[in-house]
C-alpha cells in the first residue's frame, strides 16, 4: 500500500529494511524524548535488544498478514519516519486495531503530515476489520498525548511500570478511537 501527502509518500517496508527501521526508531526516540528520558537510556538504545537491526529483522521476518509496516519519505526519497500497525494483542479488551509505533522525525513533523497518516491507518485498519482503535504513549509525552485528543483519541487507562531508568518509572496511556476512526472521533 502506498499514499502521499504534499512533500511526502509512504509505502510497505521491504524485507531488507530492517537496518531503516532501526536508524528511524532510535532518532525518533532521541528526537521525541530528549529532556524528558534520561540520556543514559537515549545514548545506549544501539545496545536495546528491542531497537537493533536483529530485533527489526525479526518482527520484519514474523509480521503476521494483518500487521503493517510504513516507511515515510520526502518526495526527494529521504526516510522521514514509519509506521507499525495491525491487530492489537489482546492487552486491551474491546480494541481489534493498534498502532504500536508512529515516528515522524523533526523535518516531517508540523506540516499535517502525521494527521494524514493516522487517517490512511485508520483506513487499512478499517477495511480488514481491525477497529476499534488503540495506540499506547508515554504519560511524559504532552506533544503525543495533544495531538491524540486534537485527533479524537480518548485516554482509556494507564499501563503500571514500562520500565524503570535511573530510578523513575515509565508509564503509557493508552488512547482509543471507536469505529470510524477519526471520522467517528471528529465528525
Amino acid at each position: 500500500m502506498t499514499g502521499s501527502y504534499p512533500g511526502f509518500s509512504w509505502r510497505d517496508a521491504g524485507p531488507g529494511e530492517a537496518g531503516l527501521l532501526s536508524r528511524l526508531a532510535i532518532a525518533g526516540w532521541r528526537q521525541t524524548y530528549a529532556g524528558q528520558m534520561p540520556s543514559s537510556v537515549l545514548s545506549a538504545l544501539e545496545a536495546n535488544p528491542h531497537q537493533n537491526p536483529a530485533s527489526w529483522e525479526r518482527r520484519l521476518a514474523r509480521r503476521p498478514p494483518d500487521r503493517w509496516t510504513r516507511v515515510v519519505e520526502t518526495e526527494a526519497g529521504e526516510p522521514v519516519g514509519f509506521l507499525w500497525f495491525g491487530q492489537e494483542e489482546g492487552r486491551l479488551p474491546g480494541y481489534r486495531g493498534e498502532i504500536e509505533k508512529i515516528y515522524l522525525l523533526k523535518p516531517a513533523q508540523g506540516r499535517g503530515l502525521g494527521r494524514a497518516l493516522m487517517a490512511d491507518t485508520f483506513r487499512t485498519l478499517e477495511s480488514v476489520g481491525l477497529s476499534p482503535v488503540v495506540i499506547w504513549v508515554f504519560d511524559f509525552n504532552r506533544k503525543a498525548l495533544d495531538f491524540y485528543e486534537r485527533l479524537g483519541g480518548r485516554p482509556l487507562g494507564r499501563r503500571e511500570v514500562v520500565f524503570r531508568a535511573e530510578g523513575r518509572d515509565f508509564h503509557e496511556i493508552a488512547y482509543g478511537w471507536p469505529p470510524g476512526g477519526l471520522a467517528a472521533s471528529n465528525g
